[in-house]
């Protein structure tokens, strides 16, 4: 077969090895040339992308990292090779570590795996990613990402209320809050139960919701009735 048009005929294993030989010896550019012959021929190698995706990179050629390795993103994750999907999502997300997608991504394949705490680690690192104000409808998608696997999870409970609130969606911050004061009154959990209380005073003011918190400092957890119940606004 010719190779664009000159006399040269395609030998994919020796071109794979220029390649090779170009990559180890740091010449990038090079290396990345060989490759493209490559996928001149077959756009949907993916070895090659795999292979070209980081060279891409290190080349500051971001919009066809993104596409060499969003095809082998897709590839890994259709064969089952989580570890390796999960690996180029990682490599994906130094190019947009803001990229919401590929971090609840990532947790589904730790999750599909059973790795929850691999899943709690990564979601935690999001986290900080979308803390400005700005990232509020990413931020919330990650709490609530965490919360679907680790309903229990306190941290993830309070930081999601937090954020709903600053979103203007009070009622189901309120929602949420009622929630976890009967949850940590039911588990009996003190600490947790008398933080609920007071994020209640606080995002809900009233002498009925301060002397709620006052008592809890004394008091083992018991549940607030429903006739107890403020109301928060919509």
């Amino acid at each position: 077969m010719k190779l664009f048009g000159r006399t040269d005929y395609y030998d994919r294993s020796e071109i794979l090895r220029k390649a090779e030989k170009y990559r180890s010896h740091g010449r990038v550019r090079k290396a990345i040339r060989e490759y493209e012959k490559v996928l001149a021929v077959d756009p949907h190698d993916i070895e090659v992308h795999s292979k070209v995706g980081p060279l891409y990179i290190r080349a500051g050629r971001k919009d066809q990292a993104k596409a060499s390795l969003k095809r082998v993103i897709l590839w890994y994750d259709k064969q089952g090779y989580v570890e390796k999907a999960i690996a180029m999502l990682r490599l994906a997300l130094t190019l947009d570590r803001r990229d919401l997608a590929a971090h609840l991504r990532i947790a589904d394949l730790y999750l599909s795996k059973t790795l929850e705490g691999d899943a709690l680690r990564h979601l935690e690192g999001a986290r900080r990613t979308f803390r400005r104000k700005w990232f509020l409808k990413e931020a919330i998608l990650v709490e609530e990402k965490i919360l679907s696997f680790a309903p229990d999870n306190f941290r993830a409970q309070v930081w999601l209320v937090r954020r709903l609130w600053k979103a203007g969606r009070k009622r189901e911050a309120g929602e949420r809050l009622w929630q976890m004061e009967s949850q940590w009154a039911l588990r009996r959990n003190k600490r947790y139960w008398k933080k609920s209380r007071w994020l209640l005073f606080r995002h809900a003011p009233s002498l009925p919701s301060y002397w709620g918190y006052f008592i809890s400092l004394f008091i083992s957890p018991v549940a607030y009735g429903p006739e107890k119940r403020g109301r928060f606004p919509s």
